[in-house]
């Protein structure tokens, strides 16, 4: 057993991301066949080993995938004869996964304080490191594990357990966990320079420089990836496992149909909030920039609200994880809404629409907020909204690397700047010429937050 102590781990969200992210680019390097799931938390460790019970859960906006949350059973506790359960098997993995982006952000702009003439320039660099170096395979033998159930009966608990959880019941039959404590580190490097003309000098000028480190450590024996079987119960009342069942393959222009179609249906919801009187926009404007403020907030609420909209019951008792004035935030948010409206959200377009906007927020770089809150002051949200819809359809069948053209001349340079930070840190380089796609990225979160505060913004 691994005992998984961090210190005041709720209050530093953004480490949680860190985590998420090294997890996600981990699975992506060693797992061409899509079936290992990255850990989201190294919280839960131990609950996502083999032979552990775990549930999916399928609700929430269409980009997201489906998630899995630990249960407190293993596969002995549903079963009436709970002796000879196949083995867990071990296995070291050698391998060293390292990933450094670096990223250039400069601009300029002109210096008139008479009599002094001259200009600015300033830069920003980012350097994102991650290393996970070697993990170990703690795994079942799926084919032994099929035979051992023939004819095993559930026992009396399968029922309980089964109605205990929002989801499907899954079995966990394969885990990689670090061998080694592994640390995350993430480097952010900011410079400026001001330089200007003065009488009898030609060039003076000065140069700010600011470097900061976020190190999260990953103890010894966490969880990084898993996969799932599906648990059934067959004709004959005894329990059996099958794999999950994956989507249909289509071809790549089919994909892009079906995402376009969900995309629309997803704004077609949130234009639920243009309909609002100016009042209650206002009020919802100022309680959504509260909510990109604060991290906790944003994701105890998403989960609430989306669970509401799949219609599983809420529990208003998440709230209490947050600090006052996040609850305070929180339940004005949900006094908008009736006890009556919230138990029937699905039917409920305009609480859709909350939900669809703050998981937006929610799966947002954590550095692109700030920047839409400065968006949205500068009052350049129709224009940013137009220029991500067409880079969208750029990008449809271009490839991670490609340089394509696209039209930026409805922003001014301030707005382009602050435009194509945004885009950079989901994993999209922007020049006035064009644009390139440095890695497989989405841009239905961004395109849902900037459509639905512009409707907010604009009364």
């Amino acid at each position: 057993m691994h005992c998984l102590m961090v210190p005041n781990w709720t209050h530093i969200l953004p480490h949680f991301r860190m985590f998420k992210k090294a997890a996600h680019h981990l699975v992506e390097q060693i797992d061409s066949g899509g079936e290992l799931i990255p850990a989201t938390s190294a919280y839960d460790a131990e609950k996502f080993k083999p032979l552990h019970l775990v549930y999916r859960r399928t609700n929430g906006p269409f980009w997201r995938k489906p998630t899995y949350h630990p249960t407190e059973f293993e596969l002995k506790h549903v079963l009436v004869d709970k002796d000879t359960l196949v083995p867990v098997h071990q296995r070291e993995m050698s391998f060293k996964f390292l990933e450094t982006v670096d990223g250039l952000i400069s601009g300029k702009a002109k210096v008139n304080l008479d009599p002094i003439k001259g200009k600015a320039e300033c830069s920003k660099a980012n350097c994102n490191t991650i290393q996970l170096q070697g993990t170990k395979q703690l795994y079942v033998n799926v084919s032994e594990l099929i035979a051992s159930l023939e004819k095993r009966t559930i026992g009396r608990y399968w029922e309980q357990i089964k109605n205990s959880y929002t989801g499907d019941l899954c079995i966990v039959t394969e885990t990689l966990v670090s061998v080694e404590p592994i640390t995350l580190t993430k480097v952010n490097k900011g410079a400026s320079k001001l330089f200007v003309s003065l009488p009898y000098i030609s060039k003076a000028g000065t140069e700010c420089s600011l470097s900061t480190e976020r190190t999260l450590d990953i103890p010894k024996g966490t969880v990084l990836a898993y996969k799932v079987w599906d648990l059934t119960i067959s004709e004959d009342d005894t329990l059996c496992i099958s794999l999950p069942v994956k989507k249909k393959s289509a071809k790549p222009r089919l994909r892009f149909d079906e995402m376009n179609v969900k995309q629309e249906e997803g704004l077609e919801i949130c234009r639920e909030f243009t309909c609002l009187e100016d009042a209650l926009k206002s009020q919802l404007l100022e309680q959504v920039c509260q909510i990109i403020e604060d991290l906790e907030l944003q994701s105890v609420l998403s989960e609430l609200l989306c669970d509401a909209c799949a219609g599983i019951k809420y529990k208003l008792s998440d709230l209490n994880k947050l600090d006052a004035k996040g609850r305070e935030c929180a339940e004005k948010l949900l006094s908008i809404w009736s006890e009556d409206q919230l138990q029937n959200a699905v039917e409920n377009n305009l609480l859709k629409a909350a939900c669809l906007l703050i998981a937006a927020l929610e799966d947002l770089p954590p550095a692109t907020l700030p920047l839409l809150v400065q968006s949205l002051k500068m009052q350049i949200l129709p224009q940013q909204l137009n220029m991500v819809t067409g880079i969208i359809d750029v990008l449809k069948h271009s490839q991670v690397g490609q340089f394509l053209k696209v039209d930026t001349r409805v922003l001014t340079d301030a707005a382009f700047e602050i435009t194509a930070e945004i885009l950079n840190e989901i994993g999209i380089q922007v020049k006035r010429e064009g644009v390139q796609k440095m890695r497989g990225t989405s841009l239905h979160e961004l395109t849902i937050a900037l459509y639905c505060l512009e409707a907010l913004s604009n009364h």
